[in-house]
């Protein structure tokens, strides 16, 4: 026990856990982790019909599609990569508080963070993985932020940029892509006075986002070097961002900020979803909530399937960071019902329309008879609430 009055009241409560990672890839003090609950091996007594303890919130994987609801705890220190080799690692747990890879503004003991599930459209893990981003459902996954972060000249933010209006080019002659932000000046803030200036202590999250007008080229998420301050409102990064309409923001390489890591049930965590007009489409989580980026036209509306969840009190949401221009996201409903009218007087829900910033919609998903598997038809999405205008349950 310690002695020290001092040095003890200046500590925060964590909640330090051991745990098996076998992955390859590199990780990151601050990144969420999440449980693999379905491991096994052939080796005798490994297998999925075996009680074997070794996959009793023991392993651990990067954020996925398929972990989401299995949220573990936060990375305690950068792991090298031991090319597939087991690791014994230390997370802190929910319930107690981390250090924690934050990338949205916050105000001290005020909304919450969420970790966030990056996958590009080919299913591949991107940078922005195990990251802190736009709060989410409240549970396991989400955090209360611990400190105020705000967009400050020469501070650990000098952009946060919602509303999809970052233009990227990028040069394959050099390998860089050029920003140029409609909001905020986030070269002045990195340092540009009068003449370009280097800015290597930053790098700058894109979030996603697609080519202006038609969103017929698609720009995936990712983590990318600020190389230099062009400009007040341009700067350029090491990289191929694609071209188009992003939603992005800087920080300082590496940022790590105090956060009380929510308990209880499970948030689904988060994703980031660029609508498509062209093709249905799914947002990367089944579960959890999905951020829709806009900021740019789509050349028709977005169809997003919303399929079957495979348990009771799954989560769902969608929240429209920007608005999508010329048409809307369309969310095409499995199996659904609302609750609406005198006497709770429900019906079936099929599509659900919205198009504006701020447009929001969450569902839970309720579970009937016997277990089933996804899509089955054994439960039904239920809302639990929607944005009091312009948003459209059908």
């Amino acid at each position: 026990m310690s002695r020290n009055l001092t040095n003890y009241e200046k500590q925060a409560n964590t909640i330090p856990i051991e745990v098996i990672y076998r992955g390859s890839t590199a990780l990151k003090k601050g990144h969420g982790m999440c449980y693999d609950l379905d491991y096994y091996t052939s080796e005798t007594g490994q297998a999925v019909t075996d009680p074997w303890e070794g996959r009793g919130l023991k392993t651990v994987e990067i954020p996925s599609s398929t972990n989401n609801h299995a949220f573990a705890g936060v990375l305690s220190q950068n792991y090298p990569s031991t090319a597939g080799k087991t690791q014994r690692i230390t997370l802190y747990a929910p319930g107690g508080c981390a250090m924690i890879s934050q990338r949205a503004t916050s105000v001290i003991n005020h909304g919450l963070l969420t970790c966030v599930v990056g996958e590009n459209d080919s299913g591949v893990t991107t940078d922005i993985n195990g990251l802190f981003g736009y709060g989410g459902f409240a549970g396991r996954g989400s955090a209360i932020p611990l400190q105020t972060l705000a967009v400050a000249d020469e501070g650990d933010m000098p952009m946060q940029e919602i509303t999809g209006v970052s233009v990227s080019v990028y040069a394959s002659a050099t390998g860089l892509t050029t920003f140029t932000s409609a909001t905020g000046t986030p070269g002045t803030y990195m340092g540009y006075e009068s003449a370009a200036v280097d800015v290597t202590d930053y790098e700058a999250v894109v979030w996603g986002g697609a080519k202006e007008a038609d969103a017929s080229e698609r720009c995936p998420s990712g983590v990318y070097p600020v190389v230099q301050a062009t400009g007040a409102t341009t700067f350029t990064v090491t990289g191929d961002t694609g071209d188009g309409a992003c939603t992005v923001t800087i920080v300082k390489k590496n940022l790590l900020k105090l956060a009380y890591l929510l308990d209880g049930p499970e948030s689904g965590l988060s994703d980031y979803y660029v609508a498509d007009g062209s093709a249905t489409t799914e947002a990367i989580l089944l579960t959890g909530m999905s951020i829709v980026l806009g900021g740019y036209e789509l050349d028709g509306d977005c169809g997003t399937d919303v399929e079957d969840a495979g348990f009771e009190g799954a989560q769902k949401g969608f929240y429209l960071l920007a608005t999508v221009k010329t048409s809307n996201l369309v969310l095409d409903v499995t199996s659904g019902y609302t609750l609406s009218g005198t006497a709770i007087a429900g019906g079936t829900l099929s599509t659900v329309t919205m198009d504006a910033a701020g447009d929001w919609v969450t569902m839970q998903w309720h579970e009937f008879g016997p277990a089933a598997a996804v899509g089955s038809g054994y439960g039904a999405w239920q809302i639990t609430g929607a944005a009091t205008t312009n948003v459209e349950l059908a």
